[in-house]
């Protein structure tokens, strides 16, 4: 089981940093995030790391874990019939597909 430790704070990640880590949740590559966002896939990859660091984990997958557990990327049930993305600016997915 994943816990956050006591000293673990929330990242204070830039909204560029969200947005990749949503589309990264999502199972895509940096080249695909790239493409979408119209940059370069090294920055794709540069943010990544970066958000990687601020949040003190391991690799990618612990990153979202960590990203989940500490509200960065809030899960909504399927079928949920939210319309409008989060108003805190954080990362809304719904089975595989960003509302």
């Amino acid at each position: 089981m994943l816990y956050l430790q006591e000293g673990d704070d929330a990242p204070h990640l830039t909204l560029r940093e969200r947005q990749i880590l949503e589309r990264v949740a999502l199972g895509r590559s940096a080249k695909e995030v790239a493409a979408e966002l119209g940059i370069a896939h090294r920055t794709v990859e540069r943010h990544i790391e970066n958000a990687r660091y601020k949040m003190r984990a391991r690799n990618k997958t612990h990153m979202i874990a960590k990203a989940v557990l500490c509200g960065e990327l809030i899960l909504a049930a399927e079928g949920s019939s939210r319309e409008e993305p989060d108003s805190s600016g954080r990362a809304l997915f719904v089975s595989g597909e960003r509302w």
